[in-house]
């Protein structure tokens, strides 16, 4: 008992002193996460419009003071991005692959590292709180993710109501790595900032060689991407 209560108080000490040069520092860090929605935009003839998808994100964030209103915003968090397709095969699909009449559906899943390089301004609104503006590029690289095709998959002279799954990256899936811009606007209250952002996928990820999934070849992809966050800064 003793033991743990000394090193609760260590921990406590070393908390505090990190706090205290924080403070005194230029630099600030903290922890990030939240939810996003995310798609891709697809330049393809005859694809349903609706494509979004539910993810999440968790990660460190660093800011670096220039003045009392500017600052500059980086950090690095693992994200969660995709797209979520249905409709009617082989609308949007390869007819080769599924078999027209029943609804086929397609779930593209992206882990990805995420390291944005924005530049802040800081407008104080009331005693309590300030409003955060942010902007500028990102990069990601997509290190892992599940690619699923479901409906009548046809076999040869067979049709089989099933799912092909691939991986997302690699070879013959999506390009890992992208770029864009993004924005986004924020409320500190303290320690921690509520934020909300949107990122513009600039770069094409689109498969360059003849995919697994017939669906990726012959495509354009760009990631889009709309996300909720909370960051506690010390």
């Amino acid at each position: 008992m003793k033991k743990n209560v000394l090193i609760l108080s260590v921990l406590l000490i070393i908390l505090g002193n990190v706090k205290t040069v924080a403070q005194d520092s230029p630099f600030r860090f903290g922890i990030k996460g939240g939810v996003n929605l995310s798609s891709l935009a697809i330049e393809r003839d005859g694809l349903p419009d609706h494509n979004r998808k539910l993810g999440a994100h968790l990660g460190v964030t660093a800011d670096y003071t220039v003045t009392d209103a500017f600052f500059l915003q980086t950090g690095l968090s693992i994200i969660s991005k995709g797209t979520e397709i249905k409709g009617d095969a082989p609308i949007g699909f390869d007819e080769t692959i599924l078999y027209s009449g029943r609804e086929a559906s397609m779930q593209s899943q992206q882990w990805n590292l995420h390291v944005p390089l924005y530049l802040g301004y800081e407008i104080e609104a009331s005693p309590k709180f300030n409003i955060l503006i942010n902007a500028g590029p990102y990069f990601e690289w997509g290190i892992a993710g599940k690619t699923k095709l479901t409906g009548d998959i046809i076999y040869g002279d067979m049709i089989e109501f099933s799912t092909l799954e691939y991986d997302t990256f690699g070879e013959k899936g999506l390009e890992s790595f992208d770029m864009g811009i993004g924005a986004g606007v924020g409320v500190d209250i303290g320690e921690v900032v509520i934020g909300l952002n949107y990122e513009l996928g600039m770069r094409d990820i689109g498969s360059s060689e003849e995919s697994h999934i017939a669906f990726y070849n012959n495509s354009s992809y760009k990631n889009r991407n709309i996300s909720l966050s909370l960051n506690y800064r010390f």
